[in-house]
């Protein structure tokens, strides 16, 4: 790939240009690893003198000049030196020197640590003596020439230390490399394998572009596939790694292979020396794990290209190897029987079910889907029978993959032993709903009928009863059969004598009812089965459905209270049920959305992230986060920002369930004014929703309004609205129902939305529905006032397309009575706040124009918010104090705003 245009860094730029011409010192020494960008950083900062004063001074260091004196500056010197030379270190620096043709030099030195020593004393000679100005670069880990490190040590130049690049940086550096947006998730994902590396970065994705796994997906850049090792990848990475001895070598494949693996079994299994020789060129690091020293991998791209250059047999002796010292050890720790069942596999070992079935709920409970669905066929291979089927095809339904599920669940054949009653031994999460443990050969026809096993296979109740409920997820959940799910349940409970199994059955009725946004029945349900559960996972589940049914029901403080008490010890219940971690963080989310919370809502979303940071493999919760902060984005207004975090999810080329995410997508569009990608958008979310979940239709109702609205049809948009809200008001809905009145309301239809406004807020709490009424109190009335303090409401609670909107009500209100200046105030509010929504172009927004300001007017408004007097700001433009007051009076008038505070309004939120 070409050179990149210069992106990001924006901070770290701004300080090493303002310490280059710092004049204190004589320049900046910029320090970091190999690869963070420090040449590019220098060559920006040297950019900035391009003035006739300066000259720059090419110097670059090599290790291969490193032992040859004065080789670095063997282009800039004579061919010969002069006879007789009795100070070589003068004569270089003079030459140098004279490059500058009587301008001050500054000394542009990348890989200042390969300069050979006298170089090294040659530019710190020119620093010292010559004032000449130095931009050098410096790898940090390598050992450096004395005279170099001088240059900071003695105060003569400043040392700045440039780390690697944030989520932020590559993003910026990725857009304006590849000429567009990359959804977020391709950021995090390229971030993670390059940790920050702008060298790897731009090696990765050119490797990508190249593979066909990078490519633009509906407008943005998107990483469909794993970044591939390309060849100049794999030997960029080799040059780091270098010539290593075979025992070293082993290091990094044993780390690669087992990561994170102890010291002491390091130790073991190698040598003192060839760890020490690993960790000292950076292969390997240390870190504390309680009370052990565990090894990790230097750098992601090192096991990259370590596992790919292994051959097959090797690879299986490794794994053999690490097998076998875990064995030796005990396997004492929690995750030791997963790690030693999957290095067993790789070593070619077959493994018996039993130990499969609880390394896949051990992957589960980590969220490694990837490895689950991997262990879980084993287990299936290996004779695990109805247990292993339903644990599969449980992990499959949350992994995206329910019609592989459904097949799983309906091929007896591949899990039931003919001929013979099959006795399970019930452990952890087997399904959604993990059942008692227990075994029995009292099998039930009904039960039989039911789940699908028949003829002379038999299941016992509880066996029968668990493989039912997992089909009844799958059919609900994963293949939109709602009413086929409900019937199994029925069918199933009818046969039962069991009164755990029929609790169990009365837990996933309760679970579809939630789901299926009926609060009333799930509330009921749920306080029933809350008086009868104790503490454990079962309970667990019950208050998951109960935190979205509370939330359904209007009572979100009570809802973001459930589902918080629930995750508080989640790590008393994540291993057993480790799907419930996503939809419990879904609930607080959504309650603190229509509570108009959106710091309890961030809470949510950053509390979810961090659960489920190490998940691999897609996921329901994956899709679950991705709309999380899909919704926090929009309600922010950050309407561009919610189109990248849902991309991915919403264009996910292998989940099924993705109509969640597709539909909020589409609502960001429709803000945006992208009417006919909205309806596109909308269209397919409503053919590949493969979910039941009516809250789904819900949000795909709310975002029907705003499509119309993004046609220009607002009168057909407000009529979606109102009728919308009454089907939600028949639903018992009053989280929707205001929502969708208020839309009316933003759209210009508060008349037909108020009356029942007025009585929602006693079925709602949250400070959202009140400023819903107090809008379309204020959008009747004809009330500018009232309307901008409305605005002011929804910008303390974050809204702010909402609080724009408001305020653009609020001008045209005012201007409509011929109050001028306090619409062209209202205006201009309207404006500011709109600027933070990104582009959003809904229909009270559309007609919004700029202040207009002149170049001059714009320069001292920003130096008089800045705090400037009107003297100081004269002072600095050169202008008469009369001529600033002037240019201020101006900005007032064609703001319509009245002093500096709300000026500084006016700036300082716009950004």
């Amino acid at each position: 790939m070409a050179m990149w245009p210069f992106a990001g860094r924006r901070d770290d730029l701004a300080r090493l240009v303002r310490l280059a011409h710092d004049g204190t010192a004589h320049g900046v020494v910029i320090a970091g690893p190999a690869g963070v960008g420090k040449s590019r950083l220098a060559t920006e900062v040297l950019r900035t003198f391009g003035s006739s004063a300066y000259a720059v001074i090419p110097i670059r260091a090599t290790r291969a000049a490193g032992g040859i004196p004065y080789g670095a500056l063997a282009r800039l010197l004579p061919p010969e030196a002069p006879p007789g030379l009795v100070n070589p270190l003068r004569w270089a620096a003079e030459a140098v020197r004279a490059h500058a043709g009587g301008r001050r030099p500054v000394l542009a030195v990348d890989d200042a640590h390969l300069l050979d020593g006298p170089s090294a004393a040659a530019v710190h000679h020119l620093v010292t003596v010559e004032r000449a100005l130095i931009v050098a670069t410096l790898r940090t880990g390598e050992p450096a020439p004395d005279s170099v490190t001088a240059l900071w040590r003695d105060g003569l130049a400043t040392r700045a230390d440039i780390g690697p690049l944030t989520l932020g940086d590559s993003a910026a550096i990725l857009t304006a490399a590849l000429g567009g947006r990359p959804d977020d998730a391709t950021v995090r994902r390229l971030g993670t394998a390059t940790e920050g590396n702008a060298l790897l970065l731009h090696e990765l994705v050119g490797a990508a572009r190249d593979a066909g796994t990078l490519r633009q997906v509906r407008g943005m850049w998107q990483l469909t596939g794993e970044p591939p090792l390309a060849p100049r990848l794999t030997e960029l990475v080799g040059e780091r790694i270098g010539a290593l001895s075979p025992e070293a070598g082993a290091v990094l494949e044993l780390t690669a292979f087992a990561e994170p693996i102890s010291l002491a079994t390091l130790l073991e299994l190698t040598s003192a020396e060839a760890v020490e020789q690993a960790e000292g060129r950076g292969l390997i690091r240390m870190t504390g794990d309680g009370r052990r020293v565990v090894v990790r991998l230097g750098h992601p791209l090192y096991g990259e290209v370590a596992r790919a250059g292994c051959p097959p047999l090797r690879r299986r002796n490794r794994y053999a190897t690490l097998a076998g010292a875990l064995e030796r050890s005990g396997a004492r720790r929690r995750d030791d029987l997963l790690r030693l069942t999957v290095w067993q596999l790789e070593s070619g070992r077959q493994a018996p079910a039993g130990p499969l079935l609880s390394a896949c709920r051990l992957a589960w409970a980590t969220h490694d889907y990837t490895l689950a669905i991997r262990l879980g066929r084993a287990a299936l291979a290996a004779g695990g029978g109805v247990e292993a089927a339903i644990l599969l095809a449980t992990v499959l339904d949350y992994a995206q993959f329910p019609d592989e599920a459904y097949a799983v669940l309906t091929s007896p054949q591949t899990w039931v032993r003919a001929g013979s009653p099959y006795e399970a031994r019930v452990e952890g999460p087997a399904s959604y709903a993990a059942g008692p443990a227990g075994a029995g050969d009292g099998g039930s026809a009904g039960v039989a009928e039911a789940t699908g096993a028949g003829g002379g296979d038999r299941l016992d109740e509880v066996t029968g009863t668990r493989l039912a409920l997992a089909r009844a997820s799958n059919l609900a959940w994963g293949m939109n059969r709602l009413d086929e799910a409900l019937d199994l349940l029925d069918r199933t409970e009818a046969s039962l004598t069991d009164p755990a199994s029929r609790q169990q059955v009365a837990m996933r009725r309760l679970d579809l009812a939630s789901s299926a946004a009926k609060p009333r029945t799930a509330l009921d349900l749920g306080a029933a089965l809350l008086r009868a559960l104790p503490a454990g996972p079962e309970r667990i589940q019950t208050l998951k459905a109960q935190a979205l049914a509370l939330c359904y029901a209007g009572r979100t403080g009570e809802a973001v209270a459930v589902a918080r008490q629930a995750l508080t010890d989640a790590g008393s219940w994540q291993d057993a049920i480790p799907a419930m971690v996503s939809p419990l963080h879904s609930a607080w989310s959504m309650a603190a959305l229509f509570a108009g919370d959106l710091t309890a809502m961030e809470e949510a979303v950053g509390s979810m992230e961090a659960a489920v940071a190490a998940q691999r493999g897609w996921s329901l919760g994956e899709g679950s986060l991705a709309l999380a902060k899909g919704h926090l984005a929009t309600a922010r207004g950050q309407v561009e920002t919610a189109l990248g975090v849902l991309h991915d999810a919403a264009h996910h080329p292998t989940a099924l369930t993705v109509g969640g995410c597709m539909g909020a997508y589409a609502a960001a569009q429709a803000f945006l004014g992208d009417a006919e990608g909205a309806q596109s958008t909308l269209n397919e979310a409503l053919a590949r929703n493969r979910a039941t979940w009516t809250g789904f239709t819900r949000w795909v109702s709310l975002t029907r309004v705003w499509v119309a609205a993004a046609y220009g049809d607002t009168g057909a948009a407000v009529e979606l609205a109102l009728v919308f809200a009454e089907e939600c008001r028949a639903a018992e809905l009053p989280g929707f129902e205001f929502v969708a009145l208020h839309d009316a309301v933003r759209l210009g239809g508060a008349a037909h939305a108020l009356a029942r406004l007025e009585e929602l807020p006693a079925l709602h709490d949250g400070r959202r529905v009140l400023l819903a009424r107090d809008h379309a109190r204020a959008a009747v009335a004809g009330d500018g006032a009232a309307l901008l303090a409305v605005a002011d409401g929804f910008e303390e609670l974050g809204l702010i397309l909402h609080a724009a909107e408001a305020a653009a009500q609020a001008a045209a209100r005012l201007r409509r009575v011929g109050n001028e200046r306090a619409g062209l105030a209202a205006t201009t509010r309207a404006w500011t706040l709109a600027r933070r929504c990104e582009g959003a172009r809904t229909p009270a927004l559309r007609g919004l124009a700029a202040p207009e300001l002149t170049a001059r007017q714009l320069e001292v408004a920003q130096l008089a918010v800045h705090g400037l007097s009107n003297r100081d700001i004269a002072d600095r433009l050169v202008l008469s104090i009369r001529t600033v007051g002037n240019h201020l009076r101006a900005v007032y008038e064609r703001t319509g705003l009245s002093d500096r505070v709300e000026l500084r309004r006016l700036f300082d939120g716009s950004d």
